[in-house]
């Protein structure tokens, strides 16, 4: 089995998604990784994305700012918020409006990150 490269991946313009408020950027988009998805993601507008529903697990730290998140259930949308230096789970098959104030900067893992192949 070949192993990926041990690296230190850059910042790549070419790995920036606009996602709602916010621009997102796969920053392991180029590292090799099979199943682990590391992201940025930072907010430039007031508001939330769309409704989105995870097909993989993530983990949420918040760099900078405020997360201000809002789950959708169906007894109604429940908000989820964390603060700068805390952690917020998203377990698979959570639908989320993410959202927060601009400014805020965020770091997400997910896996699978090849999510979209197993559908």
């Amino acid at each position: 089995m070949t192993r990926p490269s041990t690296s230190k991946p850059t910042f790549a313009q070419a790995n920036v998604k606009r996602f709602g408020p916010a621009k997102i950027e796969h920053r392991t988009a180029d590292s090799g990784l099979a199943q682990l998805g590391t992201y940025f993601m930072t907010f430039d507008e007031p508001g939330h994305s769309d409704p989105w529903m995870l097909q993989y697990e993530e983990t949420v730290y918040v760099l900078e700012g405020r997360a201000e998140f809002i789950i959708v259930e169906d007894g109604g949308d429940v908000p989820l918020n964390g603060d700068q230096g805390e952690l917020i789970v998203l377990p698979q098959g959570t639908t989320v409006r993410y959202g927060a104030a601009p400014g805020t900067r965020l770091l997400l893992s997910i896996t699978p990150v090849n999510w979209r192949k197993s559908l």
